[in-house]
């Protein structure tokens, strides 16, 4: 069979949104499957790309420059995608959304031509709605799909709450993680006191680094033995992170680690994750630190409530809040002792409540559309 992947991307070269279809793809292709993918041109393509088409995958990347008459002939996106899909005549097609509002008008276009296609949904908010002006739109896009992959129930509800409309052919899946299963790293050396790991790009408004300084700056937080260390590349708001920490004066407690492709040397050196995310479809990180037995403080959003007990697994604010962050940080430090067990259980529930090789269950779920 053939399978199409076209990817809504559009903000950045690559992402997290990526990994879940590409190695799917690759996985399909040691299948003996063909694959195709569409992709928006950058003037650096990514590596992950260029794997894919090592191993035989066709990538056709939309919106490249063109110069003089060929201009004309490019077209418009949604022409362009009907190109590639009278081209290459895949049997079913994957659109992936790195964030719900984005459009896949190419839909339409699959049903013209009778190609099934499925939607996986990565990261969903309820700080970001559609227009009014587009629901019929979109409400058309999920309801011909035959399925919708979301990464957690919390984002199926705030699609579904976009749209006023419940989704029947929706399911959850699992993204891939990028540590091993069976991860048993050491306890870090407490000597020094403890840390925590703040993971992910330096963007507040998505990842919520501010709230972090918002706690921190507490005079009661000031004097405790705990330190803090972001890792992540700058997604535009570093340089207002570093002069807030530089603002309160906490410098000493609050420091950057840049970033790291190896997660796990992040777990050797730190205690416990700490995400103040405003959104996120399923943070990797929550389940990466849990492999590595470390404990995650975390707001509600994503898949962690349902990964993590409040309180014994894990601790939770109920919202991207100061106070409510400041609640479950606290709670943690009360419980400081006991960091290194309740690693160990969370290491335990991750591995109970999260599938081990989520791409295999993709890939039947994706081999299913087109049978």
């Amino acid at each position: 069979m053939k399978i199409g992947f076209y990817s809504c991307m559009t903000g950045m070269p690559w992402g997290g949104s990526e990994i879940l279809w590409l190695r799917t793809a690759k996985m399909f292709r040691h299948a003996g499957h063909e694959v195709c993918a569409n992709y928006k041109w950058w003037p650096s393509q990514a590596q992950p790309l260029s794997d894919l088409q090592e191993l035989g995958g066709n990538v056709f990347l939309r919106d490249a420059p063109v110069a003089g008459w060929k201009r004309m002939l490019a077209g418009k996106q949604v022409d362009q995608g009907i190109r590639w899909l009278n081209e290459e005549k895949p049997d079913a097609v994957l659109f992936t959304l790195g964030f719900h509002p984005d459009r896949f008008e190419l839909a339409d276009e699959c049903v013209r031509l009778g190609i099934p296609y499925g939607i996986n949904v990565q990261c969903a908010s309820d700080t970001f709605f559609i227009h009014g002006n587009a629901l019929e739109d979109y409400r058309r896009w999920y309801q011909n799909a035959q399925r919708v992959f979301f990464v957690s129930d919390e984002n199926q509800h705030k699609v579904e709450n976009n749209i006023a409309l419940k989704l029947t052919n929706a399911c959850v899946i699992a993204n891939p993680f990028k540590v091993p299963h069976d991860s048993n790293l050491e306890w870090p050396d407490e000597t020094d006191g403890l840390s925590l790991a703040v993971v992910g790009r330096i963007h507040f408004q998505s990842k919520g680094q501010d709230l972090i300084v918002g706690v921190m700056k507490q005079k009661k937080w000031k004097q405790r033995n705990l330190r803090v260390c972001f890792y992540g590349q700058d997604q535009g708001n570093a340089r207002q992170l570093k002069e807030l920490i530089k603002l309160h004066g906490l410098k000493e407690q609050m420091t950057f680690g840049g970033y790291v492709p190896d997660v796990r040397q992040v777990w050797e050196q730190h205690h416990g994750l700490l995400l103040p995310s405003r959104y996120e479809g399923a943070p990797l990180v929550v389940i990466e630190a849990m492999l590595c037995n470390r404990l995650a403080i975390s707001t509600d959003i994503g898949r962690n409530r349902e990964l993590m007990d409040d309180n014994y697994s894990g601790f939770i604010a109920d919202a991207a809040t100061v106070p409510l962050l400041d609640d479950a940080m606290e709670r943690a430090w009360q419980q400081r002792d006991q960091w290194q067990s309740i690693g160990k259980l969370a290491g335990q529930h991750i591995r109970e409540r999260y599938p081990e090789d989520p791409i295999a269950e993709f890939m039947n779920h994706l081999q299913s559309l087109a049978s």
